[in-house]
């Protein structure tokens, strides 16, 4: 299928053919580079009334980036093509390949610049398909990871208390390279080459380089036939998820949390399924067969006084109350006392969230978790640590030790080190952390009142 075709169909149908705005992830490379020549000859030939966009991010990973950034901005002012680009910072990290971290970015800064309701399309192809399903299939991915990469999602992100909204698709997965390098030398299109597309200690060029030309002399149609196998592993994952979020529906009693009681009940399949699907809805990567393995014996079947621990990644499974819940790894904080000297935010040690301070509630929602204290009674400190001094709570009549009562409110274990002491003279006068806020009794006038929240 040429890439005319494959952009006809797909521009005809919904959403796209509802679109008002449509925009190219541009790199500079073939791909990229057909994929936007071919919507501006759609856009001018057919009745097409979309506005086109292209959106150039510079990594700053090769010594040629300058180059490709004022390529595509030159290749857009020729097509008559709003343009647009925006530079990423890529630090390595430990525990996940420089190819992940660079495209994360570049995801994260496509939906940045995107007019809201906009269509983002990807020049990737069938013959990426294909590398795509080896990969997942070299590292012993099920019918998930088998599918290979999505024609089309959607991603919401936060900006200031509004949401907003791109689509993203995939229009060329059924156009093989063949084809797009065809369009290309028919059209005389001139793209950037990126020299570590030469590289094979990357796996996905040992794929391309090394491995598919052996195959695909032998088997010519390899890349048309895996696209249809990953299509049918992306429809019965589509099968699985449909039942998986009815089983989760019906057993959740809290947002972060599963009752371990309902998930003794499953066998071991269906436990491992609710439990990526329900990692998935949180946007968590999916630990290993081996780390699933180990769920039911090491955390959901535990003693009954046991604290549980099971790690994957930077994430880990904890049981409290007999609840199951996902958390990031856990930093251990250093005890720390700072005085509040009127400043509207605290940044605090550790990586926490730092503090607001305001003297109205008009800045707060219904979500936050908030204190109220009169300023004007004496010094107001902020410390982490110390849990053995004694509160009283609003509404209670006996004072107890902070940790005493952690554990009658059932406060785990993780979110009683992130807890707040705010302390005035010398006395606690509440506790706050990023999901709730314990108050002592109010000593408050109608105009001296000051609200502490935490950082979103």
């Amino acid at each position: 299928m040429s890439p005319l075709s494959a952009l006809n169909i797909h521009l005809s149908a919904s959403p796209l053919c509802e679109a008002n705005d449509v925009v190219v992830a541009y790199s500079g490379g073939v791909d990229s580079h057909v994929l936007l020549h071919a919507l501006s000859e759609l856009r001018q030939s057919q009745e097409y009334t979309f506005k086109l966009h292209a959106i150039h991010i510079h990594h700053g990973l090769s010594q040629n980036a300058d180059i490709w950034q004022a390529h595509c901005q030159q290749v857009c002012a020729d097509l008559n093509v709003a343009f647009q680009t925006a530079n990423v910072a890529v630090e390595a990290q430990a525990r996940q390949s420089l190819e992940a971290q660079a495209r994360d970015a570049r995801y994260q800064k496509l939906v940045e610049l995107a007019p809201a309701d906009s269509h983002i399309l990807l020049g990737q192809h069938q013959d990426d398909q294909l590398e795509t399903f080896l990969l997942q299939l070299k590292r012993g991915a099920g019918p998930k990871g088998l599918g290979a990469m999505n024609p089309q999602w959607a991603v919401t992100i936060a900006v200031g208390k509004e949401s907003k909204t791109v689509n993203f698709y995939r229009p060329l997965l059924n156009v093989s390279q063949k084809h797009i390098l065809e369009y290309a030398e028919q059209q005389h299109l001139k793209w950037v080459e990126d020299e570590s597309n030469q590289d094979a200690k990357f796996d996905r060029n040992f794929l391309r380089l090394d491995v598919l030309p052996i195959l695909q002399s032998r088997w010519p149609e390899l890349a048309s036939s895996v696209s249809r196998s990953a299509l049918l592993c992306a429809q019965q994952q589509d099968m699985l998820d449909e039942i998986s979020a009815e089983k989760l529906n019906n057993m959740r009693t809290s947002e972060n949390s599963l009752p371990v009681s309902e998930l003794s009940k499953l066998n071991e399949n269906w436990l491992h399924q609710v439990v990526r699907y329900w990692l998935s809805q949180q946007g968590i990567s999916n630990p290993s067969l081996a780390v699933l393995q180990q769920l039911l014996p090491q955390v959901l079947l535990a003693a009954a006084d046991a604290s549980p621990i099971l790690q994957w990644q930077s994430w880990q499974f904890r049981r409290f109350n007999q609840q199951l819940y996902v958390i990031p790894e856990p930093v251990d904080l250093p005890e720390f006392e700072t005085l509040w000297q009127g400043e509207s935010t605290m940044n605090l040690p550790g990586g926490l969230n730092g503090l607001c301070f305001s003297q109205s509630n008009n800045e707060l929602d219904s979500s936050q978790a908030y204190l109220t204290i009169n300023p004007n009674l004496g010094p107001i400190t902020v410390r982490l640590g110390g849990y053995s001094a004694k509160f009283k709570p609003q509404g209670s009549q006996y004072s107890k030790p902070i940790k005493q009562w952690f554990k009658l409110w059932k406060v785990p274990p993780w979110v009683r080190d992130n807890t707040l002491i705010i302390v005035q003279n010398k006395e606690v006068v509440g506790l706050i952390n990023e999901a709730q806020s314990y108050q002592a009794p109010l000593t408050l006038d109608n105009v001296h009142r000051l609200f502490i929240s935490m950082k979103k």
